[in-house]
C-alpha cells in the first residue's frame, strides 16, 4: 500500500491536477472568506465552509475522475494488477493519496480563522468552527470514495468526471425535494424499485456476474413487494423517510448548525467505506478477469 500511495501522490505533483485542485480549492474558500469574513464582518468560519459546498462539488471530480481510470486507459493497471499488492492496498493507497491532497487544502485554510481571530480578537465561534470543519472533512472525503468508485468504472477521465458531477449535483438535489414528490405508497414503491434497478446495475458493474445479481436483484424485489401487500401503509410517504435519512447534505447541515450526534459520524464513515469497498470489488474483478 506504501508503494502505491506515495507514487499516486508523486502523481498529482508530475502533472497540474494536484496544483489546479488545491488552488482552485483554496480560490473558492478564500473568495467566501474575504465575502463572509471580511465583507459582512461574520465572526463565525463555518459560514464560509457551508457557503463553498456548492461550488466545491465541481472541484472535486478533478480529483477523483483520474484515480482509477487514468490506469486503465494507459494500460499501467495491469502492473499493479499482476504485482504481489493486495487488491486492498491498491485502493487505500490511491484513496489515501487523494486524502492527502484534500488535507492539505483544509491546512491552509486554518490561517484564515487565526486572521479572523485577531481581526475580531477572540470571537471566533471555536465550537461551531470546528463542527464546520468536520462536516467539511466528512463531506470531502465521502466524495473522494464515490468519485473513486466512479473512476473505477470507466476508463474514460471525461466520463468519470461528469458522471461524478451528476451524482453530486442529485445528491444535493434531493436535499430539497422533500416536500416535492408525493407521499403515495404506490411512489413509494415504484420509486425503490427503480433504485433497486440502479443498485443490481453498480453491483453487476462491479462483480461482472449475472447470476449472483440475478439472484439478489429477485430476492430483493420479492421481499420488497411481500412487505408491500401485507404491510402497504408502511410505504406511505416511506420514500421522503429515506431520503431524509440517507440524506449526506441533510446531515451535513445537522453537523453544521451545532447537532452534533454520533449517528452522523457512523453515517459518513458508512458511505465512505460502502464506496471503498464498491471499488474494491470492480477491481478485484478486474485482477482476476
Amino acid at each position: 500500500m506504501k508503494a502505491v500511495f506515495l507514487k499516486e501522490l508523486r502523481g498529482y505533483f508530475r502533472n497540474p491536477i494536484g496544483y489546479v485542485f488545491i488552488g482552485m480549492m483554496f480560490l473558492v474558500i478564500s473568495f467566501y472568506y474575504i465575502v463572509y469574513s471580511m465583507y459582512y464582518q461574520y465572526s463565525d468560519y463555518y459560514y464560509v465552509l457551508d457557503a463553498c459546498v456548492g461550488l466545491i462539488m465541481f472541484i472535486f471530480p478533478i480529483l477523483t475522475m483520474r484515480i482509477m481510470s487514468e490506469e486503465m486507459k494507459t494500460k499501467t493497471d495491469q502492473i499493479l494488477l499482476t504485482s504481489p499488492i493486495k487488491t486492498s492496498g491498491i485502493v487505500l493507497g490511491k484513496f489515501l493519496a487523494a486524502e492527502v491532497i484534500f488535507l492539505i487544502v483544509i491546512a491552509l485554510t486554518l490561517l484564515q480563522p487565526l486572521v479572523t481571530i485577531l481581526h475580531f480578537k477572540g470571537t471566533l465561534n471555536t465550537a461551531f468552527t470546528l463542527g464546520g470543519y468536520l462536516a467539511f472533512f466528512l463531506l470531502g472525503t465521502s466524495f473522494i470514495a464515490i468519485g473513486m468508485f466512479i473512476s473505477s468504472l470507466t476508463e474514460n477521465q471525461l466520463i468519470a468526471a461528469v458522471i461524478t458531477i451528476v451524482v453530486f449535483m442529485l445528491m444535493n438535489l434531493t436535499n430539497g425535494l422533500y416536500n416535492v414528490f408525493p407521499s403515495s405508497r404506490y411512489f413509494s414503491l415504484g420509486a425503490l424499485i427503480v433504485a433497486l434497478a440502479i443498485i443490481l446495475f453498480l453491483i453487476y458493474r462491479a462483480i461482472h456476474e449475472v447470476i449472483i445479481t440475478g439472484i439478489v436483484g429477485v430476492a430483493a424485489l420479492l421481499a420488497l413487494l411481500v412487505t408491500f401487500f401485507i404491510v402497504p401503509t408502511a410505504f406511505d410517504g416511506l420514500l421522503i423517510k429515506i431520503m431524509q435519512e440517507f440524506s449526506v447534505f441533510e446531515r451535513f447541515a445537522d453537523i453544521f448548525t451545532g447537532v452534533f450526534e454520533l449517528s452522523h459520524v457512523i453515517f459518513f464513515l458508512s458511505v465512505i467505506v460502502f464506496f471503498l469497498f464498491m471499488t474494491y470489488q470492480v477491481v478485484e474483478k478486474r485482477r482476476w478477469s
